[in-house]
C-alpha cells in the first residue's frame, strides 16, 4: 500500500462529509439521520476501506480486520439505536448490509492462484495437508478435486494464513506452488478473498457446459464444487481418493462472479 494510503487514512476519507449534517433539523426521520451522520460516514468508509484490504503489507492485515469487525459492529448498533423500535430507513440498512458484505468478503482473504495452463489436474493433497498443518502456519487451504480438471483463468488453490508474517508466508506459498505444478502451470498467488469454483451441468446436453466462481462469503451455489478444503480451522480435511480412471474432459467457460447481484442475476 502506499505510504500516503493508511487505514487510518482509508477510515477518515468520508469525515469531511459529517459538516453537511449541522442543516438538518433535530426531530423525526430527519432528525434520525443527523444522529446517523457519523455512523453513516464510518460505515461507508469501512466498506470502502476493506475493499483495499489486499494492498496492505501482510503482517498488518489481521488487525486491520479486527479493527473493521469492532468498528462495524458498533456502528451498525448505533444505527439501529437511533431508531429504536422503528424499522431502519432502507437507504440505511442498505448501509449496514453493505459494510457487513464487505467484512465477510474480507475476513476470507487469502493467497489464490488461478490456472495458467489449459487445465490443471492435481494429485491428492494428503501430504502436502500434513506437512503443513504440522507447520501450524495454516488456518485454511482449498485444492482441486483430486483428478478433477480445472481451466485457464479459474482458481486452482486458496490459502488462508493463520500467521501472517511475510516469511513464513512465502515459505508455504512454495510448497502449495510445487504442489500445483505437479498438476499443470499456476500463476502468481494474489491477495483476494476466498472463492469457489462450481461445475454448471446441462444434463439435456449430457454433462458439463461452464464453470462459475463465486466469493464463499456469497453462500453456496447450485453446482459441483471443484475446490476442496484440504485444511480447515489449522486441521487436516479427509479428501476422497482420485478415481481410478479420470475422466476427460474437454476445457469449459470460465465464468466470474464480482457481487451478490451478480450472482443473483446468474442464478435467476
Amino acid at each position: 500500500m502506499p505510504d500516503t494510503l493508511t487505514w487510518a487514512i482509508l477510515l477518515g476519507r468520508w469525515k469531511d462529509f459529517a459538516a453537511a449534517s449541522l442543516a438538518l433539523p433535530e426531530l423525526g426521520e430527519q432528525g434520525r439521520w443527523k444522529q446517523a451522520v457519523p455512523h453513516v460516514i464510518a460505515l461507508q468508509a469501512v466498506t470502502h476501506a476493506l475493499g483495499e484490504i489486499g494492498e496492505l503489507d501482510l503482517p498488518d492485515i489481521p488487525l486491520a480486520l479486527d479493527r473493521a469487525a469492532l468498528a462495524v459492529r458498533e456502528d451498525v448498533l448505533a444505527m439501529h439505536a437511533i431508531w429504536g423500535d422503528e424499522p431502519l430507513a432502507v437507504e440505511a440498512a442498505e448501509i449496514c448490509d453493505d459494510a457487513e458484505s464487505a467484512l465477510a468478503l474480507a475476513q476470507s482473504i487469502g493467497i489464490e492462484w488461478a490456472v495458467a495452463s489449459p487445465s490443471l489436474l492435481a494429485s491428492h493433497p494428503g501430504e502436502l495437508a500434513l506437512a503443513l498443518a504440522e507447520a501450524e502456519v495454516v488456518d485454511s487451504l482449498l485444492v482441486p478435486t483430486p483428478g478433477v480438471a480445472v481451466f485457464e483463468s479459474s482458481p486452482c488453490a486458496h490459502f488462508v494464513p493463520s500467521n501472517w508474517d511475510e516469511d513464513l508466508v512465502g515459505e508455504v506459498v512454495g510448497v502449495i506452488e510445487d504442489f500445483l505444478a505437479i498438476g499443470g502451470e499456476s500463476g502468481p498467488g494474489v491477495l483476494v478473498p476466498q472463492r469457489q469454483v462450481y461445475r454448471q451441468f446441462d444434463f439435456a446436453r449430457g454433462g458439463p457446459v461452464s464453470d462459475l466462481v463465486v466469493p464463499t462469503a456469497f453462500g453456496l451455489v447450485s453446482g459441483q464444487p471443484i475446490l476442496v478444503p484440504a485444511i480447515a480451522d489449522g486441521q487436516v480435511c479427509p479428501v476422497t481418493l482420485p478415481p481410478r480412471r479420470a475422466v476427460q474432459i474437454d476445457p469449459l467457460p470460465v465464468h466470474f462472479v464480482e457481487s451478490e447481484g451478480d450472482l443473483a442475476e446468474r442464478t435467476a
